[in-house]
């Protein structure tokens, strides 16, 4: 008699689990149970979420639960990695669906001649003022980021619901736009300075980078900047050609 009372209990928490970690995404027609990981590994994510930005081989998934945006980037090509480390990438979210760079994350973040990828900056949530806070800030964005042994990077962000709009359900069933803009090396082609005898001579600098996750490594070939002439057959040589590099897509967000 007793397993007639246990049934509803029973049937109550498997519904309660299921509902916890159901997802929702786009770019899949079923509803797959998977589980976000914050580690920089990106593994756990079905690779038909992911879609591939063509011009730069650029991999980005898009996914959320009725708490929290997941994203995850995928950067094969290392002459963008550079790029990303030196100058920063900015992600975007526009909630009018649109192209608006207002809002968003500024990683890693890049101060005097050190690109930090133990910090980020945040800008144009609630109307507040720009600020740097770590990556792994309890109760706000978090990001993780790691090579593997490919030399792949992997960025992955959390962005809490409430983050984006107080009122969560002016979300649910609303399509957005997210971006991922990418600045070239603002570097001019060579500096210079001028001697006693009146010659200019080169100058060279290099950028640092601090904070690269444990576990996790740049690859080998990553060379100090130098403001000479880069050779045609470096993987790391730098474009001056001052142009940006965006990515836009559109994600429904349904809890």
């Amino acid at each position: 008699m007793r397993i007639f009372f246990l049934l509803p209990a029973i049937s109550l928490l498997a519904n309660s689990n299921y509902s916890h970690l159901k997802f929702s995404s786009t770019f899949q027609a079923d509803t797959t149970i998977i589980s976000h990981l914050l580690d920089g590994n990106t593994a756990e994510w079905p690779r038909e979420k992911f879609v591939t930005d063509q011009p730069t081989k650029i991999e980005y998934a898009i996914d959320n639960d009725n708490q929290t945006l997941f994203l995850a980037i995928n950067i094969p090509d290392r002459s963008i990695q550079k790029k990303v480390m030196q100058e920063g990438m900015n992600l975007y979210i526009d909630t009018k669906g649109k192209k608006k760079e207002n809002k968003g994350i500024e990683f890693p973040v890049r101060m005097e001649n050190i690109s930090s990828t133990e910090n980020m900056k945040l800008f144009g949530f609630d109307n507040a003022e720009p600020f740097i806070q770590n990556i792994r800030t309890e109760g706000t964005a978090n990001i993780a980021i790691a090579w593997d042994s490919s030399s792949i990077l992997h960025i992955e962000y959390t962005i809490p619901l409430k983050l984006i709009e107080k009122d969560l359900s002016e979300l649910n069933n609303k399509k957005i736009s997210i971006g991922w803009k990418i600045e070239e090396n603002k570097m001019p082609p060579s500096n210079t300075i001028q001697s006693s005898n009146n010659t200019t001579q080169p100058v060279s600098t290099s950028t640092r980078l601090v904070g690269v996750p444990a576990g996790s490594k740049p690859p080998p070939a990553n060379p100090p900047i130098r403001s000479s002439r880069p050779s045609q057959n470096d993987p790391f040589a730098q474009s001056n050609t001052g142009k940006a590099q965006s990515i836009w897509a559109t994600h429904i967000i349904i809890f």
